[in-house]
């Protein structure tokens, strides 16, 4: 499939009329390799594979996309999409930091906790795959149709109603039962809004005191609910944030250093490269590409 027939695939809305924000849907069985999110942080994603393989990095860890696998990625993430198989196929939607917060505005924290601690599920169960491949099919539909004067609202109820979907499949796959103790789920819940309202903070210690627990079993709710230990998951907000400042604004690193509280732009630059291994002057020459 060529560059123009890829282009005849992709539709997009606009959501606000002051901001630059929209919403894509990707519908491909053919080579798509040219079109994949293969590490775009300014864009969320959730992807179905069709067939093929492709190896899917987020955070520190690796993973081999196979047939039926889902993967849902929040904007600000992490990952990359390398070694894509010539046979490998796909479809997703796409969706900028504004829709994101829009969608989600009413989603527990949880939500996010669980997808950073399993971003890919297998879409085994034909009711789930199916279920999904609706919603994406529908989306493609309703962004191709330029004149319905409801395809706002209608494209923002779908996605919704699939991020809802996504969510049922995450609590099904990881076993969440209603009756797992509530001050637990309570103290990830404020850990994860915590961090991520103090980016200036990266103790362990601090949000512990905060929440009246030891950092000993703080870190392991945390890693039981996200599969990060709780600084794993600190060093993973701290390292989303420096990414978005570098990429959303005109910031220089001693900017950002003395914003997030860095001892120097030194520091922050070998932080940077020890959680992403590459440094900052190169992540920044990735984003001219």
């Amino acid at each position: 499939m060529g560059v123009a027939n890829i282009q005849k695939g992709l539709m997009g809305i606009k959501f606000a009329e002051q901001e630059q924000v929209d919403v894509k849907a990707f519908l491909f069985r053919g080579d798509i390799s040219t079109a994949l999110p293969t590490d775009n942080i300014s864009e969320g994603f959730i992807l179905i594979c069709h067939g093929g393989t492709a190896l899917f990095s987020y955070s520190d860890r690796q993973f081999t996309l196979h047939a039926r696998d889902m993967i849902t990625i929040f904007p600000g993430d992490i990952y990359s999409l390398t070694d894509i198989s010539t046979g490998f196929t796909a479809s997703w939607v796409s969706f900028s930091k504004q829709i994101k917060g829009v969608v989600l505005q009413d989603f527990p924290t949880s939500f996010y906790s669980h997808i950073a601690g399993k971003p890919i599920y297998n879409l085994s169960d034909n009711e789930q795959y199916d279920s999904i491949m609706e919603y994406l099919k529908l989306l493609h539909r309703r962004l191709s149709d330029q004149n319905n004067i409801c395809r706002y609202q209608i494209t923002f109820n779908l996605l919704c109603s699939l991020m809802m979907e996504v969510l049922n499949i995450v609590a099904h796959n990881l076993q969440i039962e209603r009756s797992e103790p509530k001050h637990r789920q309570q103290i990830l819940d404020e850990f994860i809004s915590r961090v991520n309202s103090t980016p200036r903070c990266r103790e362990v210690a601090y949000f512990a005191q905060l929440l009246d627990i030891a950092p000993k079993p703080l870190s392991a709710i945390v890693a039981d609910g996200t599969g990060f230990t709780a600084k794993e998951y600190i060093e993973r907000t701290a390292i989303a944030t420096i990414k978005q400042l570098l990429s959303t604004t005109s910031l220089t690193v001693k900017e950002i250093a003395e914003r997030l509280d860095y001892s120097g732009s030194g520091n922050l630059c070998r932080f940077f490269k020890t959680n992403t291994g590459v440094t900052i002057s190169e992540f920044k020459q990735s984003l001219k590409r």
